[in-house]
């Protein structure tokens, strides 16, 4: 067994080294850049694909055809998709392990079976006959997309100088894209919400395409490359000897760090503490901004051609502000970006919800659902980015991992009150507007008054 290890170590470290000597020029940079472009439209498309054709699956599945023997309202449809959707997240209880594989396997590899598994999950989708073969496809991709494989290859190969302009530069771009929905909705759906499988095709082969020219185009990173070059070039009993030291060491650590240490650091500082507290109430906000959009527009009674126009203008938006938002927050601060971004993303909400019940050109109501969820988003991420900013080094990662096992309190009750909403309320957008408005104005005006600005802090003096 010891031989066969020692064999293959060798035969990795041969690999990695002619690899390692293969040209790394602007050319190839550029391809690894278009690459990355695509495989993060499509990571962007496929989180947004499912949502953008919500009523026409619930109506195929609920409304026009009976489930298990009984026809469901649109609203009633919607609220047991919902229920049942949500246990397809389960299957994020399983990403950090899958994530560090790309320590060990490399992140080409796993560059290639998230690419691979959302083409896989969106044909599944197209060729499904059943909403039980329709939650399949959706349980796969709801797996793989999201894991940012390529920004993790833009984090490691782009020069440190430009990093974080190209970096914001390809999320901008990679938002931008989900304007393929409404072309695609437009050209292949047209009036037909019959139609809406045929929308998965396109993405799909895109990503069986990406795949391909992953394989044959790129390389893995060259700091894994030379990372795991390192490693595998010193003698087995000396690495072996480290990992027993490592494991000594962290469980001597184990009182200083880990998540549920993060989670007594974070209530132990006020303000973190109420950091956390304004976190978690915006975090209810989610399922009722992020989900249901569609399926309002619908409800309030707009065409499928409608609702293919005002698509056209969510991405646009989206982008726009969140291109804007990194300098707002580098001049003004983070906290007057969290701030502003909740007041746009409130404002947006009412103005949209006016605009399907008033019949408002569908572009000006594609442009108002652009705002409120760009604006939701990046008060998101720059709560995120203060929690990062206000703790040390030396537990930032613990209290980053605790931030996220917190929040989930407020995503589940915000889950629960809208699906209870759309079975009690008229309307999906009553019930949206019903957690939504109140969780992110509540959120907003506490952490306007009780959590301090992070802008220009150092954080390797963090005490």
């Amino acid at each position: 067994m010891r031989k066969t290890t020692l064999t293959s170590e060798n035969k990795e470290l041969a690999r990695l080294k002619r690899m390692q000597s293969r040209s790394s020029g602007s050319k190839y940079f550029l391809i690894l850049l278009c690459l990355i472009a695509i495989v993060n439209i499509l990571d962007e498309v496929t989180s947004n694909l499912t949502v953008t054709v919500q009523s026409s699956f619930v109506t195929e599945f609920f409304v026009d055809n009976p489930f298990m023997g009984k026809y469901y309202s649109f609203e009633d449809g919607l609220a047991f998709h919902s229920g049942i959707g949500v246990f397809t997240y389960v299957l994020g209880l399983f990403t950090p392990f899958y994530k560090a594989l790309a320590d060990k396997w490399g992140r080409k590899p796993l560059f290639v079976i998230s690419t691979l598994g959302m083409a896989t999950g969106l044909t599944v989708i197209y060729l499904s006959s059943s909403y039980i073969m329709f939650l399949v496809g959706f349980a796969i991709i709801s797996f793989f997309m999201g894991h940012d494989i390529q920004i993790i290859y833009i984090l490691e190969e782009a020069p440190d100088k430009h990093r974080a302009k190209i970096y914001s530069f390809l999320k901008s771009f990679g938002i931008l894209g989900v304007i393929l929905i409404p072309a695609l909705r437009d050209a292949l759906m047209g009036e037909d919400a019959t139609k809406w499988r045929d929308i998965f095709l396109v993405p799909a082969l895109i990503g069986f395409a990406a795949v391909a020219l992953v394989i044959l185009l790129a390389k893995d990173t060259k700091v894994f490359i030379s990372d795991r070059i390192a490693y595998l070039s010193r003698p087995r009993e000396e690495r072996e000897k480290e990992k027993l030291l490592q494991k000594q060491q962290k469980k001597a650590q184990r009182n200083q760090a880990g998540v549920f240490n993060g989670v007594k650091y974070i209530f132990a500082n006020k303000d973190t503490k109420m950091l956390i507290i304004a976190h978690i109430i915006f975090d209810a906000a989610m399922p009722a901004i992020a989900l249901y959009f569609e399926s309002s527009m619908h409800s309030a009674g707009m065409s499928t051609g409608e609702i293919t126009k005002a698509l056209f203008m969510v991405p646009v938006i989206y982008a726009s502000i969140t291109f804007l938002s990194g300098f707002i927050a580098d001049k003004a601060g983070r906290k007057t970006t969290v701030n502003l971004f909740s007041f746009t993303c409130v404002a947006g909400y009412i103005l949209f919800v006016a605009g399907i019940l008033k019949g408002w050109n569908p572009y000006l109501i594609g442009s108002f659902a652009g705002l409120y969820q760009g604006s939701y988003w990046i008060g998101r991420d720059y709560m995120n980015v203060m929690m990062t900013e206000k703790v040390p080094t030396d537990i930032r990662a613990s209290v980053v991992g605790a931030e996220g096992l917190l929040v989930i309190i407020g995503l589940v009750v915000g889950y629960a009150s809208t699906i209870i909403g759309m079975v009690i309320l008229p309307a999906v957008w009553w019930a949206c507007l019903a957690v939504s408005v109140p969780t992110v104005s509540v959120a907003a005006i506490l952490f306007a008054l009780k959590v301090k600005e992070t802008k220009g802090v150092n954080l390797d003096t963090i005490e």
